[in-house]
């Protein structure tokens, strides 16, 4: 989509320097009443925010708000819920290889613990002075899928790390009802930024007949299917938004059609809520010609955007200010001792100046939160565009100084 804020780009800039991570207000709240809107005309529905796309605080607040739910997968992501004000079944806490101090900190604020391995709820047992009444379990279905340009995406199938084997997950629930669990929910998630809508209803399918088989042989009830996040969105120009109203309808068929309709659907999306209302914004310092190609190189880095350089994803790149400029083939590459620091290779894009203003988009998830320090690199600012058409700084850069806060300089 065209970035919508061109003419003040310019202010922006001025205010806070670059890189700088920008979020629109007005289009993440849109987006999420649509999302739930959708989902509670078929369902009794419930999404929770997946903490680890976006963590700042003013974000999840604001998604609070809108009537989400938590998903963290760290202690964290737990803390930082707990200083919002959320508690209780409002969290769903779904970590992977946990260790026991980590749920016992998930036990102390009685939210709902999703567990990834059979052997996870003898531990649960081992630190509980009382097991949780509610337990739910991530089941691997044995399928995955992705439309991203890795297969580390694919969260379930036999080369996925998360979830349980449907050979395995009976086995788990038999001993949570043993050590004393009485209500029960079932997870799964099986892929990340999946566009086709179709895909649905086949690893639904396997939930639903591994449900069944669960409840009949163990006379449980499930309260509550979460089928996790993964809802795709389109980083390509040539790709096309999700029809939230299909999935939802697809979805809902694949229920009715294997006759069993959920008392809750949960979901946990991240990257469909904000992913497409986030800007990376950053200036070109350098024009660089070598063996006949053109690199700018930006103030950004892959500590701002760690996605095109560890996935190979695409992220579109404008230069608002110079859209109608004469195009060329172009690299766009960053300031880290790297050599997969690159945003894009040989992209068709406007002709730039040193000085010019680059934005790559859709960087609303799974970018500041990705950050790291090498090269002693620090976290740019993130600013909300609000309601009120105002921009408000809801973190502040890192200064050179926070990277050795915690050293010991005197060492002898």
């Amino acid at each position: 989509m065209e970035f919508h804020l061109t003419d003040k780009l310019q202010y922006l800039c001025e205010k806070y320097d670059t890189p700088l991570q920008l979020y629109d207000e007005k289009m993440i709240r849109e987006n999420v009443r649509e999302l739930i809107k959708t989902f509670s005309e078929k369902f009794f529905f419930k999404q929770f925010f997946a903490v680890k796309a976006l963590p700042n605080p003013v974000i999840l607040k604001i998604l609070l708000e809108e009537g989400c739910g938590l998903d963290c997968s760290s202690t964290s992501e737990l803390y930082i819920a707990e200083k919002l004000g959320v508690s209780g079944e409002n969290i769903m806490f779904t970590s992977n290889y946990t260790s026991k101090n980590d749920l016992k900190k998930a036990l102390d604020i009685n939210c709902i613990i999703n567990l990834d391995d059979l052997s996870l709820v003898h531990d649960l047992n081992d630190v509980a002075s009382q097991f949780p009444k509610l337990i739910s379990f991530r089941l691997n279905p044995g399928i995955g899928k992705t439309h991203s340009e890795t297969s580390s995406n694919i969260l379930g199938g036999p080369n996925a790390k998360f979830g349980i084997s449907v050979d395995n997950i009976l086995e788990a629930y038999k001993y949570a009802k043993k050590y004393g669990a009485e209500r029960f929910g079932i997870h799964m998630m099986t892929g990340s930024c999946i566009l086709n809508n179709e895909y649905w209803k086949e690893s639904i399918t396997i939930l639903i007949n591994t449900i069944k088989k669960i409840e009949k042989e163990l006379e449980i009830h499930f309260e509550f299917i979460n089928i996790g996040g993964g809802i795709g969105i389109p980083y390509k120009p040539e790709e096309s938004k999700i029809n939230i109203n299909q999935l939802t309808e697809i979805i809902y068929q694949t229920f009715v059609k294997k006759k069993y309709l959920p008392q809750n659907l949960y979901m946990e999306n991240g990257r469909y809520i904000t992913g497409p209302y986030g800007w990376l914004v950053s200036k070109c310092h350098v024009i660089k010609e070598s063996f006949g190609q053109t690199y700018y190189g930006l103030d950004s880095c892959m500590a701002n955007l760690m996605r095109p350089g560890m996935y190979g994803a695409y992220h579109h790149i404008s230069i608002p200010e110079k859209k109608n400029n004469e195009k060329h083939y172009a690299n766009m590459v960053g300031t880290l001792c790297e050599n997969n620091d690159w945003f894009a290779k040989n992209r068709l894009i406007s002709k730039a100046e040193v000085g010019d203003i680059f934005v790559i988009h859709d960087t609303g998830a799974h970018s500041h939160s990705m950050g790291f320090q090498y090269n002693g690199k620090l976290r740019s600012p993130e600013v909300l565009y609000t309601n009120d058409n105002e921009f408000l700084l809801i973190r502040e850069r890192e200064k050179i100084e926070n990277l050795y806060k915690n050293c010991n300089y005197n060492i002898k």
